[in-house]
């Protein structure tokens, strides 16, 4: 129904062409077509550009506007950095310029610098109801609804104290203030202040012509109409998805507690493996020690009798001393280099008994290291894997959380829902493109280009 609408609404533009006003330049009788509606958009304005410049226009302000929406017109990084750089440095650039200017910001996603542009144009240029008009709308969009109001109030004194504007223009300027005030006492009231909202709106509707007041009001109804179809929309989606979420935590939740049976399972596993390897580390490193003790047991007895023979040698090495001083006795009858021969004999056995002993407990101390490094090495290996499993355990007991708590819509979806609904641009879009047109329209060259 919307685009049968905006087809005819198409249509009347060609035949009201004759008499339409806001596309041609003050003192000619000249026409020009404009086809730049959008038929999707059946709320499109055919009057954008509501302060016409006056004519002749000077040969550097032609420049000006052809470098904003012409050579830096396309959106990119290059030509935002061009066209700002090309602005600073105009000096006390006209107010077709600024708006011009104003646009190429629009265009070029710089709002805030699109905004200051409007500032300085409304402070310079106060009559120019195209200032007044995109800071209104700029600082709605950019959520300074106070400052937007006040902007409002201004834009509709210069209005009113205009007499020469076209019934077009005059129309479309109500319809738009239709749709920023019904935006600012619907998608976004609970942000505004009131007190100044109802002034703005009784100023209007006292102040306001009663076929432009039918404009405002019906500017209004659409907002009011839209946020009433776009909320109920939502909260059927809204509902929609609640179900579709339901019914896929239900498989998850059925997936998940499978999974936690199986890692509580695994869990019980791993833990019954690492404490088995810890015991039989200890029930062998136990063995070993006992084997060790008994050892040692034996190399400290041989180590006393190692003691006990060297204590005899001395003895004997200091018995035989004396032999060798003197002439022996003819009773004399023992030789103590006999019984020093056996012992050092012994002796030497003893040593090697002693070595065997002492290798024999290093094998075993190195056996047990063996095994300690061997059961650590295993057991660590074991707990990160179980530590893996009780994690995954963990989160996906806080996901049976989450779905024991009921069906939530993601924060993305939920998001770009809240910013549709209060997001200025669903209710009420100024046209780059068409502005651009009108604007270039303004000037001889580039309407015989477009002609």
């Amino acid at each position: 129904m919307q685009d049968i609408k905006a087809l005819n609404s198409f249509k009347s533009t060609f035949r009201l062409v004759s008499r339409n006003r806001c596309v041609r330049r003050r003192g000619l009788r000249v026409f020009y077509v404009i086809a730049l509606l959008i038929l999707s958009n059946a709320n499109a304005e055919a009057c954008q550009l509501l302060s016409l410049p006056e004519q002749p226009l000077p040969i550097h302000a032609e420049k000006s506007v052809q470098a904003f929406l012409n050579e830096y017109w396309n959106r990119s990084p290059q030509n935002a950095l061009a066209s700002e750089t090309f602005y600073r440095d105009l000096k006390s650039p006209s107010a077709i310029v600024s708006v011009a200017y104003s646009v190429n910001r629009i265009q070029q996603n710089k709002t805030n610098e699109a905004k200051i542009v409007a500032e300085k144009i409304t402070a310079t240029f106060p009559e120019n109801l195209d200032g007044w008009m995109l800071k209104s709308w700029l600082n709605a969009l950019e959520d300074k609804f106070d400052t937007s109001l006040v902007s409002i109030q201004s834009l509709n004194r210069q209005l009113l104290a205009n007499t020469d504007l076209s019934l077009e223009s005059r129309s479309s300027i109500y319809s738009r203030l239709g749709r920023l005030i019904g935006y600012l006492e619907g998608p976004v009231a609970h942000r505004v202040n009131q007190n100044l909202l109802l002034t703005t709106t009784q100023t209007i509707t006292r102040t306001a012509p009663p076929k432009n007041l039918r404009d405002f009001n019906l500017g209004r109804a659409q907002v009011s109409d839209k946020y009433t179809e776009i909320k109920n929309n939502q909260t059927q989606k809204k509902n929609d998805e609640l179900a579709k979420v339901a019914q896929r935590d239900q498989k998850i939740e059925q997936i998940l507690n499978l999974e936690n049976e199986s890692l509580s399972d695994s869990e019980q596993r791993l833990s019954e493996e690492i404490a088995g390897v810890r015991q039989d580390a200890s029930a062998r490193i136990s063995t070993l020690e006992n084997q060790g003790s008994e050892i040692e047991q034996e190399r400290a007895a041989t180590s006393l009798e190692i003691q006990n023979r060297q204590n005899r040698l001395l003895y004997l090495y200091e018995e035989l001393a004396l032999l060798n001083l003197g002439p022996v006795s003819r009773f004399w009858a023992y030789d103590p280099r006999i019984e020093i021969r056996n012992i050092e004999f012994q002796l030497s056995q003893k040593r090697s008994d002693w070595n065997g002993y002492s290798s024999q407990l290093q094998n075993i101390n190195n056996e047990i290291s063996r095994i300690q490094v061997f059961a650590e090495q295993k057991t660590d290996t074991l707990t990160k894997e179980l530590k893996k499993i009780n994690g995954s355990r963990r989160r996906n007991l806080g996901k049976l959380k989450r779905i024991a708590s009921g069906p939530q819509i993601a924060d993305g979806k939920k998001n770009a829902m809240k910013i549709r609904l209060t997001s200025l641009a669903t209710y009420d879009e100024i046209s780059e493109e068409l502005y651009r047109q009108q604007i270039l329209n303004q000037f001889p060259r580039n309407q015989n280009l477009n002609n």
